[in-house]
């Protein structure tokens, strides 16, 4: 798949630290026929079930047990804004490494499109390891390893020559796509590669009380 893009879509991972709300936002892109009413609403289903997937079945392996799954949803945002479909989590869905003191501490990956600039990479600051996992600021190797998972997992269903759904993950300029997104087409990149970032990382918008 390639532009012209028929629709693009918006999905995130809902999920929760220390009380506090986490929000991971990626962008799509799809050259699906199937754009309206109840076709509309399995194709973005789709997407969230899938997304939803990586995150109980290879995130949760690399994150702290102190973080929650809660649920992935996803909307179109072009060329028309849809509701939002959501697939939720069933119960307990928590990472399996140590425990962290703090919830603005981070894991990040790095989207890549083979396109120079900044408009061609953008970062997805996922829930962080446990502090037992980590060392002078560095991510232990397992954890590495397990992030990377998660990282082969969206590259499995949203990227490269043949992925399992009708979703491509790209990366989205919304300064080139334009305030209503009409130049959907030059604004988004597919992404060809997904990789892990071996030091820890700060979200400083997650503290607990400052949202998401």
């Amino acid at each position: 798949m390639a532009a012209p893009w028929v629709a693009g879509a918006q999905a995130r991972i809902h999920g929760e630290i220390h009380g506090q709300q986490t929000v991971n936002v990626l962008n799509f892109g799809t050259n699906s026929s199937i754009l309206d009413g109840p076709a509309l609403d399995a194709l973005l289903l789709q997407l969230a079930e899938a997304l939803l997937d990586c995150v109980i079945t290879t995130l949760l392996p690399a994150v702290s047990i102190d973080w929650r799954a809660v649920s992935c949803d996803a909307k179109r945002i072009y060329p028309v804004v849809s509701d939002p479909i959501v697939a939720p989590a069933a119960a307990a869905q928590v990472g399996t490494r140590g425990v962290t003191s703090v919830s603005f501490a981070a894991s990040l990956m790095s989207l890549r499109t083979g396109g120079g600039g900044r408009k061609g990479r953008g970062r997805v600051f996922l829930p962080p390891p446990g502090e037992a996992e980590i060392a002078q600021s560095e991510i232990d190797a397992p954890t590495l390893t397990a992030l990377a998972a998660f990282a082969a997992c969206l590259v499995s269903k949203f990227a490269g020559t043949s992925p399992s759904t009708d979703w491509r993950l790209g990366v989205l300029s919304r300064k080139t796509a334009g305030p209503t997104l009409a130049a959907f087409d030059s604004g988004f990149r597919a992404v060809t590669q997904v990789q892990p970032v071996g030091t820890v990382a700060c979200m400083r918008s997650r503290r607990k009380g400052h949202g998401a």
